[in-house]
């Protein structure tokens, strides 16, 4: 029996978005080793709890603006 792969928030959330963007369900299974179950699975998880992001801490503003400002850096 294969023991079961742990997969990062990251990494989900990369599955899902490809998902979401129309790949096809059985090749992102394939390619990433995961069920089809765990697919839908988190991509319920995704959109239940993705409104979350849209709510705003004190500290997300400052954190927000570090972050565009390291995108742009990178660019």
């Amino acid at each position: 029996m294969e023991k079961r792969k742990n997969f990062t928030s990251k990494i989900k959330a990369e599955i899902v978005l490809s998902l979401l963007r129309g790949e096809d369900p059985e090749l992102l299974s394939r390619e990433y080793g995961v069920t089809l179950a765990d697919i839908n699975l988190w991509r319920d998880q995704f959109i239940e709890s993705g409104t979350d992001g849209f709510k705003r801490n004190p500290d997300d503003s400052k954190l927000s603006a570090a972050e565009r400002k390291i995108g742009q850096l990178q660019m």
